[in-house]
């Protein structure tokens, strides 16, 4: 796979994971002008728990199955996502169970609210979302851009639309958005079920493929958890810190920023089949090395972008209505934050291959329980001091020490020869953006100014003619 076919499996996958998470983004202005701060805070205090419970539910098998599913060919392969498979089955229903026993107990902890009902529509939720994200995989393996991206979209249309009948015409608040998660969700999986369906054979289920599979994916289970701890410790600590109402003025801000998260997940999609199979031919380190020039630099971009017209998004107006209801406005500067942190998330990820090339896989939880601790530490230190500004800043922390042992450990035992001028000039901008704020013509002189500069000044003449070819000219 050369870098060109890298950057069209980046696109084509990458739309197929911006789909997913487009109800994310399309569903915020219908909450922000639906629900008060409290009740969207109650809201992303359930989402967040089902975040961390998919990593349990999931305990590596996902990426195992990816693994597998790109490197073993014919019968052989079969047997593996028939061992994963039956697996995620097995698992994914206890789990469910348990859910259901304890959600009398749980409900208070989990939710902030005495609401057991609550617990079961999560339960339901975990269990088809566990499992429909499996043949999406699978797809992802083969090369199959078109069902994938088709499924993804089915299920922003659906999403959105049973939000809108749920919510807004039956006016049934938050249970109505976990029943339209149920019902999409479960169509979603019968869906795509003909897809697993055509690819395993219980005669396979053979316990040396399993040990091997566990051997593999369980390191990913703790590295997980602590990614989630990452993602969700932040809405919890203000939650016992500031109350529920700061949570959602928070979350929401969170939510806009993680586009930048979307794009670092969409171009992951495309990049790890890519070093799997890329990484021990000669010359990989240095198109490694350019292809961090190039994802880095784009985005920087698309973090300046949205970070510098964040506010002109909030408030454009249609129908004389704003696209964010204006009792979450004062979340903005959260979204600025939290978009550089991703950006360095993205820093983290471009590393990945020496990780898996050395296969130091155990390390991983390691460089995620950094991120953690730091999250956590820093957070209860700012908080309390900025308020949920502080739990912003404490994700860009977290982000960067993530990005910086990961090199410290990587350099020596699988060292790429990164253009650093090219990985600096968007940081140093990012930083402009953090500390300045734009006036229009700012504004505008910045979203025209940072690709030339960065094209003429950041990139060297190999990855200039890179992206020539890129681009056919």
């Amino acid at each position: 796979m050369s870098i060109k076919a890298l950057g069209k499996q980046s696109l084509i996958y990458g739309v197929g994971h911006i789909l997913a998470r487009l109800i994310t983004f399309l569903l915020l202005p219908l909450y922000t002008h639906t629900f008060t701060q409290d009740e969207y805070g109650a809201l992303s205090l359930a989402y967040a728990f089902m975040g961390f419970a998919l990593i349990i539910y999931r305990y590596g098998m996902d990426t195992a199955l990816m693994k597998y599913s790109v490197q073993k060919q014919g019968l052989e392969r079969n047997k593996y996502i028939t061992v994963i498979i039956g697996s995620q089955l097995i698992t994914g229903i206890l789990f469910t169970i348990i859910l259901y026993w304890t959600r009398t107990y749980s409900a208070e902890y989990v939710l902030g609210l005495d609401r057991p009902d609550w617990m079961v529509y999560l339960a339901v939720i975990l269990f088809f979302d566990s499992l429909w994200s499996l043949p999406m995989l699978i797809l992802r393996s083969e090369e199959r851009p078109i069902p994938f991206i088709f499924f993804n979209l089915l299920n922003v249309i659906l999403t959105m639309a049973l939000n809108i009948i749920f919510v807004v015409y039956w006016g049934q608040g938050i249970e109505g958005v976990f029943k339209a998660n149920i019902i999409a969700s479960s169509i979603i999986f019968f869906s795509t079920t003909p897809i697993l369906i055509k690819r395993i054979n219980l005669g396979f289920f053979e316990k040396e493929i399993f040990t091997i599979v566990c051997k593999f994916a369980l390191p990913f289970l703790p590295a997980g958890i602590f990614t989630m701890i990452m993602e969700l410790s932040d809405r919890y600590l203000l939650e016992f810190y500031l109350g529920t109402a700061e949570v959602g003025l928070y979350s929401a801000g969170k939510k806009m920023g993680m586009l930048g998260l979307t794009v670092v997940m969409g171009f992951n999609m495309g990049w790890t089949p890519y070093f799997l199979k890329r990484g021990k031919e000669k010359g990989a380190k240095i198109e490694f090395s350019k292809i961090g020039t190039l994802f880095l630099g784009l985005m920087g971009y698309i973090t300046l972008l949205v970070s510098v017209w964040i506010s002109n998004i909030m408030r454009f107006s249609l129908g004389g209505t704003t696209l964010i209801g204006p009792e979450f406005w004062e979340c903005e500067p959260v979204v600025k934050v939290i978009l550089m942190g991703y950006f360095f998330f993205g820093v983290y990820v471009i590393q990945l291959p020496g990780v898996y090339m050395k296969e130091i896989t155990a390390w991983v939880p390691i460089f995620r329980i950094c991120g953690a601790l730091t999250l956590i530490l820093t957070s209860m230190i700012l908080i309390p001091q900025v308020g949920f500004i502080g739990a912003a800043y404490a994700v860009l922390a977290a982000f960067i020490l993530m990005s910086l042992v990961i090199y410290y450990k990587t350099y020596r035992i699988y060292p790429v020869s990164y253009n650093w001028k090219g990985l600096l000039y968007p940081i140093c901008v990012l930083l402009v953006v953090q500390i300045y704020e734009f006036d229009l013509l700012l504004k505008l002189f910045a979203s025209i100014l940072y690709p030339v500069l960065w094209y003429f000044a950041a990139t060297t003449k190999n990855e200039k003619n890179g992206i020539k070819r890129f681009l056919k000219w």
